[in-house]
């Protein structure tokens, strides 16, 4: 397992999953989950440079006709308008790694302060689950038993089904591969 990790660590950060079969380790896969950003961070300063240029211009006719105090409070609105920014694709950095052998199943949630916390389950016994119960929200559970385990929180409902989908599918066929190569 620990050879798998790192192998995940040298893989691109824009690939979403990797798959590892090699003799020595049996058959390894990984995707990793995190949230979609419409507004990438070019983007975002294109945006601010020209709300501040904006701002700016604003502030200087407010400026030229005596009103100065103004001016203080668009640079406070651009600077608000910033932080707002920025505390949401610091939201945006959490990370979901699903790692899926045929004996376990490993999930690695990584916060935006770089802190990693890894659950482990039975791989023989696990199943993909969506609860459509909410009409807003669609929630993708791992089942293990009694025990359901929510991932993918922070993904559109449109992409939950079809990864529920897909992890069934592959927990389908590594518990055939791992049973055929018992007998």
């Amino acid at each position: 397992m620990n050879q798998s990790k790192a192998k995940f660590h040298n893989t691109p950060t824009t690939q979403r999953w990797f798959h590892d079969k090699s003799p020595e380790n049996g058959e390894t896969i990984i995707i990793t989950l995190w949230p979609y950003r419409s507004l990438s961070l070019q983007r975002f300063r294109i945006l601010i440079a020209v709300l501040a240029s904006l701002m700016s211009l604003i502030g200087l006719g407010f400026y030229l006709i005596g009103a100065w105090p103004v001016a203080g409070f668009l640079g406070l609105e651009i600077f608000v308008v910033w932080y707002a920014f920025k505390w949401n694709y610091r939201s945006g950095q959490l990370v979901e790694t699903v790692v899926i052998t045929p004996q376990q199943v490993d999930i690695i949630r990584t916060d935006w302060r770089g802190r990693s916390r890894t659950i482990c389950l039975n791989g023989v016994w696990i199943k993909a689950e969506l609860d459509t119960k909410e009409k807003k929200r669609c929630r993708l559970y791992l089942r293990h038993h009694a025990n359901k385990l929510e991932i993918g929180a922070f993904m559109p409902p449109a992409e939950k089904p079809s990864l529920a989908v897909a992890l069934n599918e592959v927990f389908a066929r590594l518990r055939y591969d791992s049973k055929t190569a018992k007998i």
